[in-house]
């Protein structure tokens, strides 16, 4: 019978130690050039990717979330303390994820990860999810069961029938799953939304924890200690409208309509003075050009817009002028 490679038995323990102190350092945001090479380097050694991998996986289904943001430890794994079993530096790589910042924690956490432009991803069942920009999402397959995590933004899915296995979405505090469908959920600042385009799903929060089943057109959301709400009805083939590169606004606040805008630009968009009490709006912004898009609503929103370097563009109301003085005979 042939033995195992060394690295399997001998030292599979430290390498998995390792693998939590290289995961602690990409995730307190200190990642530098340098450390990214000799990471590389370290990764393209026997055993050494399948324990990283292992370890991210294990991490992201157990890991705790962060409770600040800011305080993230900075340690970078060095040449001279691996190899070691050290217990306690992998209890304080633990510590050190809990308090790192939520996008090092996402960018762990994430299988798949859109960025400015929506993104459609082919899932292991023949199932499909279209990312819009600046979503992602963690994927959990096994035989008995399909589990997608919505850990940012919003995804719109078309799911394939699988009797054997139901399809869930993860979603805040609650889960979303699938009957035979396709539908769209949303992460909006924590309060979930769902919206179906075709078929059935039905609708659990942990608050209240009943099912309340939704069809085509039907939307409904929940957020963190609150139950799911029904909501108004929508055209079932304008759900996921940005998939067609589409943002509609209805009767949008201003601000929302500024928020989800920024989600497609390369720079940020920064707000000066109140957007609330400007009056709402509706239209339709093509988001595959976003300046274009910013200017038109900028137009009809009574916004002003100045780009600075970088993308930075900053909002704000065109101040009303002051009415004239009347006239004194």
């Amino acid at each position: 019978m042939s033995q195992p490679p060394a690295f399997a038995i001998a030292d599979a323990e430290p390498i998995r130690a390792q693998a939590r102190e290289w995961i602690a350092w990409l995730a307190s945001g200190a990642a530098d050039e340098a450390g990214l090479g000799e990471f590389e380097r370290w990764l393209q050694r026997p055993g050494h990717r399948r324990a990283f991998e292992r370890e991210r996986q294990l991490w992201r289904s157990l890991g705790p979330r962060p409770a600040a943001q800011g305080s993230a430890a900075t340690l970078r794994p060095r040449a001279g303390r691996r190899g070691r079993w050290r217990p306690a530096l992998a209890a304080a790589a633990v510590l050190v994820l809990a308090l790192a910042s939520p996008e090092a924690w996402l960018r762990l956490r994430a299988d798949h990860r859109s960025a400015h432009a929506a993104e459609t991803v082919a899932l292991p069942d023949g199932s499909r999810a279209v990312l819009d920009a600046d979503s992602a999402i963690a994927i959990q397959y096994d035989r008995d069961q399909r589990r997608v995590e919505l850990l940012r933004g919003r995804v719109w899915f078309e799911v394939a029938a699988d009797p054997a296995r139901r399809f869930a979405v993860v979603a805040g505090d609650g889960v979303i799953e699938d009957i035979s469908t396709a539908f769209a959920v949303a992460d909006d600042a924590g309060r979930i939304e769902t919206a179906v385009s075709q078929g059935r799903v039905r609708v659990a929060a942990a608050a209240d924890g009943g099912w309340t089943y939704l069809d085509a057109g039907q939307r409904a959301a929940y957020g963190q200690g609150r139950g799911v709400a029904r909501l108004n009805d929508v055209p079932a083939d304008g759900i996921g409208g940005w998939r067609q590169g589409e943002l509609l606004l209805d009767d949008a606040a201003v601000d929302v309509a500024v928020r989800e805008l920024a989600r497609y630009r390369a720079g940020p968009i920064l707000v000066r003075g109140d957007l609330r009490a400007l009056p709402r709006v509706s239209a339709a912004l093509r988001i595959g050009r976003p300046e274009q898009a910013l200017d038109a609503l900028a137009a009809s929103a009574g916004l002003s817009v100045t780009r600075l370097p970088f993308g930075v563009a900053i909002v704000q109301p065109i101040p009303t002028p002051a009415p004239a003085p009347s006239s004194v005979r």
